[in-house]
């Protein structure tokens, strides 16, 4: 009979021990891109919308300053001054001048009766007639010019240069340029540490369930989550509470599979030895099938223990364990004939669950005796590691195994082909879950003089 599928187990394609992805793009370095090229921008507008008010506005203030330039100037203005006209006293003083004025009194026939120092030769407007506000080229350079009609005929042409307006708009840009940076430097360090600090929650969850064991599927209970949070752990909850289901499922069937099949098994090896004491004579026939009996009651012995191990989530009782008493009790020496058992035992002491490293010295011993040879030696090893930690290790002398098939020594039912012995490949999968639940690291390497295998436990310190 197949056995049932299992539809809530699916594989995808690739590498099965292929590791996460680290890469992949980040939600704060987006975020904070985000909200500072929003703020780049949104400055750079505003500061072109301010430069472009300021100059509106500044432009109207020089404009009307032109106006009532032209205004004093036909007033004070006399045709019979020099052609210098009136100096700046600032000037001559030696004053910077950010924004100077210059004036002309223009003849009707555009000849220039009066200018300001520095003011062009050229009238600016030479033909004009009527008061106006006008933007013209003189001797290759831009001016804003005001005219205003005076009597005879003469127009007082007052001028400022419109590269000087635009020094003294580029200096006022400059002005509000660095404030500007320094608060958007501000800006982006708050919004960093403002969004790191909005993003914890995201940072304290992953870290709950990377805390998590991989037997362990209680609820992820993040404390206090965000609204945009909750439905991803809701989902993940649902998820861990389905997986709890069927590994519970699965667990109850191999643990009553295995409890009923040992009531029959034992029937039918009594049975069996009573049909041999019937026949008085020895046959091969029933003789494999009583091996064959032991091999699977030993496989479902095997099975229990696993099912006992499995649901292991309260954290483990432990003692400190004589490790010689406890191989005084498993009887290892009177169990191994032929084979010659030796102890090292550097640390006398280990703190573990005694019934659990029991289980795992008797699994790891059997092995070894099962493997090895006749004549041949096994050794049981304690030491101090030097982070602290303790190291216990079986090794022994025997055929071994070959390095490229150790990774798959801890699967359930493998068993290295070609040995010759009977097995259910379920003992090292039983240490392996042992050391796993003492947070200890299972290792498998040469054994003793170069030979045979050598299994190795390191455990953390207490």
């Amino acid at each position: 009979m197949n056995p049932p599928r299992r539809p809530w187990i699916r594989r995808r394609p690739g590498p099965p021990d292929a590791a996460p992805a680290r890469g992949g793009w980040s939600l704060r370095r987006r975020l904070l891109l985000a909200v500072m090229g929003t703020s780049v921008g949104l400055w750079l507008t505003s500061l072109a919308i301010v430069v472009g008010v300021a100059w509106f506005a500044t432009s109207e203030v020089f404009d009307d300053a032109l106006e009532e330039g032209s205004r004093l100037v036909l007033r004070i203005g006399l045709p019979g001054e020099a052609a210098g006209g009136i100096r700046d006293p600032r000037a001559e003083r030696g004053d910077t001048l950010k924004l100077r004025m210059y004036y002309q009194l223009v003849a009707p026939d555009g000849r220039v009766l009066l200018r300001g120092e520095d003011t062009p030769k050229t009238a600016f407007l030479p033909d004009a007639r009527r008061k106006t506000m006008v933007t013209v080229r003189v001797e290759g350079e831009f001016w804003r010019v005001h005219v205003r009609p005076g009597p005879g005929g003469v127009t007082a042409q007052v001028a400022q240069p419109m590269e000087e307006r635009l020094d003294l708009l580029e200096e006022m840009a400059e002005n509000l340029a660095w404030p500007a940076l320094g608060l958007l430097a501000m800006l982006g360090l708050l919004s960093w540490f403002l969004i790191r600090r909005l993003l914890r929650p995201l940072e304290d969850t992953a870290m709950l369930i990377n805390a998590k064991s991989p037997h362990d599927l209680t609820p992820v209970r993040a404390p206090n989550p965000p609204r945009e949070l909750q439905p991803i752990l809701d989902a993940l909850n649902a998820l861990l509470a389905r997986l709890s289901t069927a590994l519970d499922s699965e667990r109850r069937f191999t643990a009553d599979a295995a409890h009923e099949l040992r009531t029959p098994l034992a029937a039918l090896r009594m049975r069996v030895q009573l049909i041999e004491r019937e026949l008085r004579l020895p046959d091969a026939h029933l003789r494999q099938l009583r091996a064959d009996l032991d091999r699977c009651t030993a496989l479902v012995e095997s099975l229990l223990a696993l099912a006992r191990l499995e649901p292991q989530a309260e954290p483990l009782v432990r003692e400190a364990v004589d490790l010689d008493t406890l191989l005084d009790g498993l009887n290892v020496e009177a169990s191994a004939p032929g084979i010659r058992m030796e102890r090292a035992l550097a640390v006398p002491r280990l703190r573990a669950a005694p019934t659990l490293l029991a289980s795992a010295l008797r699994n790891l011993i059997d092995n070894a005796v099962r493997y090895g040879h006749e004549g041949g030696r096994v050794r049981i090893e304690s030491s101090r590691l030097p982070q602290g930690g303790t190291r216990l290790a079986v090794r022994d002398d025997g055929a071994g195994v070959p390095p490229d098939q150790r990774a798959r020594l801890g699967e359930r039912f493998f068993r290295v082909l070609g040995t010759g012995q009977t097995g259910n490949g379920l003992g090292l999968s039983i240490v392996a879950r042992i050391a796993a639940l003492h947070g200890a690291t299972l290792r498998f390497e040469d054994g003793l003089e170069g030979r045979g295998l050598g299994v190795v436990l390191d455990f953390p310190p207490d």
